[in-house]
C-alpha cells in the first residue's frame, strides 16, 4: 500500500506591528505631544497637541488608522 499525499501547510500569517498613537507636533516640534484618537461609534478621528493646543478632526472609515489621520494635517 502506498502512502497518502500530505497536504501542504498554509504559510504562517504575518503579524502586523501596532502603529504609534503619539507623534511629534508639526507646528511646535514638541516630541510626543500629538495624540490621535478614533471614535468608531461616531466615525470621527481627532489629532490634538497637548502643548500648543492645535487640533485636527475628520470623518473616518474603518480602514483609516492613526498614522493616516496624522498625515492628513
Amino acid at each position: 500500500m502506498g502512502k497518502r499525499k500530505s497536504s501542504a501547510k498554509p504559510p504562517p500569517k504575518k503579524r502586523m506591528d501596532k502603529l504609534d498613537t503619539v507623534f511629534s507636533c508639526p507646528f511646535c516640534n514638541h516630541g510626543t505631544s500629538v495624540e490621535c484618537r478614533i471614535d468608531m461609534k461616531n466615525l470621527i478621528g481627532e489629532a490634538s497637541c497637548r502643548i500648543c493646543q492645535e487640533s485636527f478632526s475628520t470623518t473616518v472609515t474603518e480602514c483609516l488608522l492613526s498614522l493616516q489621520l496624522y498625515l492628513n494635517q
